[in-house]
Parts: C-alpha cells; structure tokens; sequence
C-alpha cells in the first residue's frame, strides 16, 4: 500500500500498523526521510539537520558528508546525508538530489566535509549552525561550496515523488574537488549481500538527520546499529533495516549502512526511507515493538558507479588537457621572456660598453680638464709676474722721464731735450 504524507510541513513517514503484517514482511512502503520540501538552510552553509534517533555520537565517520541543495526557486535545503566512496564520489538516496515539486534534478548540489562538526553562531540577530572550523556564515559557506556535484548519475527508470521511495533511490554524485578519503568501503556485491541478508548480519548506519520528533539538533553525526532483517518486496533492489532500540530518522536519507567484517567494510546501501512518529518524543515509529529502516542496495548499481568514475575519468582528462594547453602556453611564454630576456641582455651590454666608453671620455675631459686648470694656472701666474714687471717698468719709466724734465728745464738745455 501507498501511505500518504501526513499532515504538516516536514516529510513525516506514517505506517498503519494494523495494515502492516510482520509475519509477511511486505505490502508497505516508507515515505522519504528527509526535510525536502520544508527545511530550507537559512544558514548558509546549511544547518545540520538532526541525527539518528537513540545513537551515539561516533569519534570519526570519515565516510559519511552531508548533501545540501540549492533548487530552482533558489533556495537551499538540507536534510540529506551521503556516503564518500571516492575522493570524488559520493553515493546518496536519489531523492537528495531531486525537486521537490518538479522532480528535476536540482540545480545545485554541494556536500559536506566527512565527518563534519558545527558549531552554534549568531549573526545579524540570527541564530546559525555553521561549520565548527569556521568563524562566519559565508566562510563557513565558502567551505562546502568548493565541494559542487558537476555531474549527478541516477537510473533512466527513477521517478521522484514527493511522498514516498521509489524504485531506485539512488545517485552518485561527482565533485568538482576531490575530499580526503581516509577509510576504504566496497561495494556489496550480489552474494555479499544475499549472505549478509540471510545471516540477519548487524549494520551500522549513520546520518544527519533528526533524534527526537520535536527536533533535537545534533550537531555532529550519530550512529547506530540495525539488523539487515528481510528483502523489500514493494521497492526494488530494498531491504529493511530492524531494530527494537534504535532507527534511522528524517534526515538520515542517503546515509551509508555499512556491514564491518575482519578485511573489509562493506557499503550495503544507502537510507532511503522508514515509518515515522506522528506525535513525540521518538521521530521514528515502532511497529510490533520494532523499529524499520528502508535501505536501497548498492549491488545493483555498479553501472552508476562505473558512470560516475568515467565522469571524474572525464574530468581528470579534459583538467590534463587543460593544464597541458596551459603549460605549453606558459612554455611558450617563457620561451618568449628568454628570448626577450637575452636581447634585454644584448641591449645591457652594449649599454654597459656604452656607459663605459662614457665613462673613459668623461675621464680623459676630467684629465684634461684638470690639465688646462694647471696651465691656465701657470699662465695666469706669468701673467702676474710680467703685469709686475711692467707695473715696475712703468714705474722706472716715469722716475726717468721725471729726472729727464727736471734736466731738461737746464739752460743751456743739455744736448737731447
């Protein structure tokens, strides 16, 4: 049976528990856990939606990012989480990434950091949940921005609705910049999962999403652990989780659900669903004293995630082809500042022998300056010595002609005068 969404603004999840048979397993399907359509991120790096109900909060979830959307109307919401499988790919629940209304992939999609912590922040009289190694809103914005899914992969048969999972709640996202990948996940495969289902093997979820009905913020990532309990017989390639204690919540969509084995960490799949409470305190809803968390399988989806590692293939290639074409353009570039740098050397030479042929002129004037100075010195000295030497003969001469007259006035005048 379709169960329609309940009354009010968040995607809440509601299950008749008197249509739900336990015995069978099967006929019932989980509405999405995620706040889509009414938790828009007024913070701008998103404030982290709530976590998972009863868990704890785990020392490090290297693997687990949170997804944030900007849609058409550009708004960004939150409530996703996703699973790091790649430095460059990421793995989430389809309907992370889809309109609400439209159903259209949304127009941007950003993640997290793995593992990322907020903090509490106030600004412009507003209260924020900003990431925990930054100061302010748009610092903490341009952290995750750098992180965009450039290319998202889903199925050709996917269909988004706004009420409840669908075939196929599945996407892989490539990142424009690759995230530190410090713990390795594979891939289930077929048989890996089959033993993990019929084994009724312990898997531990994790998530952003709620803890309590009325809200619960956690500002880091929680954990638990479910039960892979029976296959899904109302969506494709599904599972559900069980658990009498713990669940996942709205929120938690897109989570990864990992199974530990003594070599390995297996990513069985991705949240994509499960029955929640319509009245508090628990946000997730037991039914016959269980808990059910509706998981969409990975096994199935190895095309997906073949797709998305050609995308950063893709990527990788057209960046090396880009970064060859910058390089040879730098070549060149240098190749023209050698050149240019050895006719600069040219010009400084010749400017070098130049100033020095200058220089040498500018010596032998200096010398020869100082070498007229000396003369022109000397002969301003014999100037002087013959200006005395007339001024003395000036002298005698008048004393002469003086004694001359004086002789001259003589009668008889002597013999000359």
């Amino acid at each position: 049976m379709v169960i329609k969404l309940a009354a009010g603004h968040q995607k809440c999840f509601a299950v008749n528990q008197d249509q739900l048979n336990l015995n069978n397993k099967q006929n019932f399907r989980f509405k999405l856990i995620s706040f889509l359509a009414s938790f828009v991120f007024l913070s701008a790096q998103g404030v982290p939606v709530h976590a998972i109900q009863n868990g704890t909060a785990p020392l490090t979830a290297p693997n687990l990012v949170q997804v944030i959307k900007q849609n058409a109307d550009g708004n960004r919401y939150g409530g996703c989480s996703g699973a790091l499988l790649a430095p460059r790919i990421v793995i989430t629940a389809a309907h992370c990434v889809t309109e609400e209304v439209t159903g259209l992939l949304s127009k941007v999609v950003w993640v997290s950091p793995p593992g990322a912590k907020y903090k509490e922040h106030s600004e412009d009289g507003k209260n924020y949940s900003i990431l925990e190694n930054t100061n302010t809103l748009a610092e903490s914005r341009a952290l995750y921005e750098k992180y965009r899914a450039i290319s998202i992969q889903i199925t050709s048969t996917y269909y988004s609705s706004s009420d409840i999972v669908e075939d196929n709640d599945v996407a892989f996202l490539v990142l424009s910049e690759p995230l530190p990948v410090t713990t390795n996940i594979t891939l289930a495969s077929d048989e890996e999962t089959q033993n993990f289902i019929n084994q009724k093997t312990t898997a531990r979820i994790y998530g952003y999403g709620k803890t309590k009905f009325d809200g619960g913020v956690s500002l880091v990532p929680m954990t638990t652990t479910m039960t892979v309990d029976f296959l899904a017989t109302d969506v494709k390639n599904s599972v559900y989780l069980t658990s009498s204690t713990s669940s996942a919540c709205p929120g938690d969509s897109g989570g990864p659900v990992i199974i530990s084995t003594p070599t390995k960490l297996y990513l069985l799949g991705v949240i994509s669903g499960g029955p929640t409470a319509v009245v508090g305190p628990e946000c997730a809803r037991k039914i016959d004293g269980y808990y059910f968390t509706l998981v969409t399988l990975v096994t199935k989806y190895a095309n997906l995630a073949f797709a998305a590692a050609v995308e950063v293939e893709k990527s990788l290639e057209a960046a090396k082809l880009t970064t060859e074409s910058e390089l040879q353009k730098a070549k060149e570039t240098i190749e023209k500042s050698e050149a240019e740098l050895l006719s600069a050397r040219s010009l400084a030479s010749s400017a070098e022998t130049s100033v020095k042929n200058l220089e040498e002129a500018k010596a032998k004037v200096e010398s020869d300056f100082e070498a007229t100075k000396l003369e022109l010195a000397e002969l301003k000295k014999k100037s002087d010595e013959l200006a005395a030497m007339i001024q003395n003969l000036n002298s005698q001469l008048a004393v002469t002609k003086k004694r001359l007259t004086s002789v001259c006035k003589v009668k008889p005048k002597p013999k000359g005068c």
